[in-house]
């Protein structure tokens, strides 16, 4: 009941706007119009902000009503994308990103990469810092927005992580060897 007052209080305002046109078709200036964009005849185009008002909400009318699709944004939540950090973690490395982005511009350049990898104690060339970015640049703008800095920082996490684990796998079969050879000890003392 509601949707339908406010179809009809738009198809109301539509009217409205139609009949301010004067004859050669153009609107009637009004403090209600915003100039947008370029005409076809090199003259602007004149929109009223009730017909942009007007057609976002017959939208919403209509998506309502299932005859259109909602527009999916792609927003980047930070805790449901990388589950491998806890939120506590997320939010250290957001303040560490926040500390390195010199510029407060919402990105990590290549001289704020450099920098922090030397405060980090993995000091890095040019080059190798321009790998980095490169590997997990997403946009190709050659710099590191904190989603790509994340991903940046779970490749590294994820080669410490093997690491740690092939070092483990070496120690377990050192100290099989060595109770085996112990054990040999043992067999041939009691024979």
């Amino acid at each position: 009941m509601a949707t339908e007052e406010l179809a009809k209080k738009l198809q109301r305002r539509l009217m409205l706007q139609i009949s301010a046109e004067d004859a050669n078709g153009e609107m009637v200036e009004n403090n209600n119009y915003l100039e947008i964009g370029g005409g076809t005849e090199g003259r602007p185009v004149r929109r009223n902000t009730d017909t942009e008002l007007s057609v976002i909400l017959s939208r919403r009318l209509d998506i309502n009503e299932g005859t259109k699709e909602p527009k999916q944004n792609k927003v980047f939540n930070p805790y449901t994308e990388f589950k491998e950090f806890t939120r506590k973690q997320i939010k250290e490395m957001e303040k560490m990103f926040k500390l390195y982005d010199s510029g407060k511009d919402g990105f990590i350049d290549l001289m704020e990469l450099k920098l922090m990898m030397e405060k980090l104690g993995a000091p890095q060339t040019h080059i190798g810092l321009k790998k980095m970015i490169k590997e997990v640049d997403e946009d190709f703008d050659g710099k590191l927005n904190f989603r790509e800095a994340q991903a940046l920082t779970t490749g590294s996490r994820f080669e410490a992580e093997i690491k740690a684990e092939n070092e483990r796998r070496k120690r377990i079969e050192e100290d099989r060897k060595q109770r085996r050879a112990a054990f040999k000890e043992l067999k041939a003392a009691f024979m």
